[in-house]
């Protein structure tokens, strides 16, 4: 084999693995956000809900809260995901691992439940986290 050669072949050895490289990464970052989005959507879902109905049926956000729950979870990605839910239906989530926080509001409209939606640090989610959660009862 030729120096040239030998050359070219290390050069391609080089770029392929700087390819798999990138690659990884990226799928990498494709799976952190695809396990913060169902953090932040998924677990609290039916606490959504169930605030909801307890708050419309009612007319006040007032005692939504209580006696929901959203159980803890582990995540290889996240690590432990803990939820409290306050009183009148403001919801918490945190996944300290990732230093990841998930705030769900609740207002009351017309007799209706709305949501406001807070995540921190914004780059670690999917810019439409908070629309998607804030149009799930809709």
């Amino acid at each position: 084999m030729t120096r040239r050669a030998k050359f070219a072949f290390v050069t391609l050895a080089v770029i392929i693995l700087l390819f798999l490289a990138a690659y990884v990464a990226f799928m990498d970052r494709d799976d952190r956000l695809a396990a913060t989005f169902r953090f932040a959507v998924n677990e609290p879902e039916a606490a959504l809900k169930q605030i909801v109905q307890i708050a419309e049926r009612r007319g006040t956000l007032v005692g939504s809260g209580i006696g929901v729950v959203i159980p803890e979870r582990e995540s290889t990605i996240l690590g432990r995901t803990q939820w409290i839910i306050s009183p009148d239906g403001v919801i918490r989530g945190a996944a300290p691992k990732r230093g990841l926080v998930v705030t769900l509001t609740p207002a009351m409209r017309d007799g209706r439940v709305t949501w406001n939606c807070k995540v921190e640090p914004e780059r670690q989610f999917m810019p439409a986290t908070c629309r998607f959660l804030e149009q799930v009862n809709r």
